[in-house]
């Protein structure tokens, strides 16, 4: 889901493995197709240059700022597009309320994008500054700076551990507990400066991206959301109905590919929080597919980026 901006007003958009989204989706020009987290809307353009004039296109996102700038981005395609701000939670209610009932296909591309990135009001790069915030919808109220200066020691230790596989987890969780009862820890610099001091050199890097990940994956409860997500389209499937998903992260990978096997999976801290089994997919990406050097050459943030798709049996 990759969308800079170049001012505060005007966006665009570097979508990531495009030919292989629309080649693995598309099975019929005139089919409806369902864009969970449309994002800067630049999958979805392709998607629709792809697509016939009777096709529609259903897209979903959880950023007002995303759905407003990809109703400008695809406003030729109006007749065809209908954009929702919503969760991905909450795709099944979603797509009832519109009518929808068969689709012939869905398509997710997760994580974080570089608009809410390079925005450092947003909070969610240690590189830039700004207020601890990471909220994709800032229509909640739970923010990165509410988990820092009040969450427990040990729940920021599991938090960090779980979802941020940080080896230093308990030792951060214990040094933030002590400084904030001293100074309250309001910036991303406060943080970062915190984690820099505590971790060694050579994994101090590492050690910000997983820190940041893992806060970010508790403000936006994303793991959740992605197994709702995941569990409440599957009905909407015809069969047949092709899914493809974009992933930039091994957790939310694995969760995907253990949904494709129909494969339950303990994801998180939270032991109840496990897919269901019965899901029924025939794999089409046997090995996962990643951006070609030449892409990440062009667009070195498409370096994480994981594709995987199935057919619905």
């Amino acid at each position: 889901m990759i969308f800079s901006t170049q001012s505060s007003t005007e966006h665009y958009h570097i979508p990531v493995l495009v030919d292989e989204v629309v080649e693995y989706l598309i099975t019929d020009l005139e089919g409806i197709y369902v864009d969970c987290t449309v994002g800067g809307g630049g999958h979805a353009e392709a998607i629709l240059n792809t697509l016939g004039g009777k096709a529609l296109y259903y897209g979903i996102d959880r950023d007002k700022d995303a759905v407003s700038y990809a109703q400008r981005r695809l406003s030729r395609f109006k007749e065809q597009v209908i954009l929702i701000h919503g969760e991905l939670r909450d795709i099944d209610t979603i797509l009832k309320k519109e009518g929808v009932t068969l689709i012939d296909g869905a398509f997710m591309d997760l994580g974080v994008s570089s608009y809410q990135i390079d925005t450092p009001k947003r909070g969610f790069s240690y590189r830039l500054g700004g207020p601890l915030d990471m909220r994709m919808n800032r229509d909640q109220s739970l923010t990165a700076e509410y988990i820092i200066n009040n969450y427990s020691e040990k729940k920021l230790a599991d938090i960090f551990y779980y979802y941020g596989e940080e080896r230093y987890s308990r030792k951060i969780a214990r040094v933030i507990a002590t400084k904030r009862n001293k100074n309250f820890i309001r910036t991303a610099d406060d943080l970062e400066e915190i984690i820099r001091d505590i971790t060694p050199r050579r994994f101090q890097l590492k050690t910000l991206s997983r820190i940041w990940q893992s806060l970010r994956f508790e403000v936006n409860n994303e793991l959740e959301q992605l197994k709702k997500g995941l569990e409440k389209i599957y009905p909407f499937l015809k069969a047949e109905a092709r899914m493809v998903v974009i992933t930039w992260e091994s957790l939310s990978d694995r969760m995907v590919k253990r949904y494709f096997k129909g494969q339950s999976l303990k994801f998180s801290r939270n032991s109840s929080a496990e897919f269901d089994t019965g899901f029924n997919f025939n794999i089409l990406t046997k090995k996962v597919i990643k951006p070609t050097q030449s892409e990440i050459r062009e667009n070195p943030r498409a370096k994480s980026a994981k594709m995987r798709a199935a057919i619905k049996i």
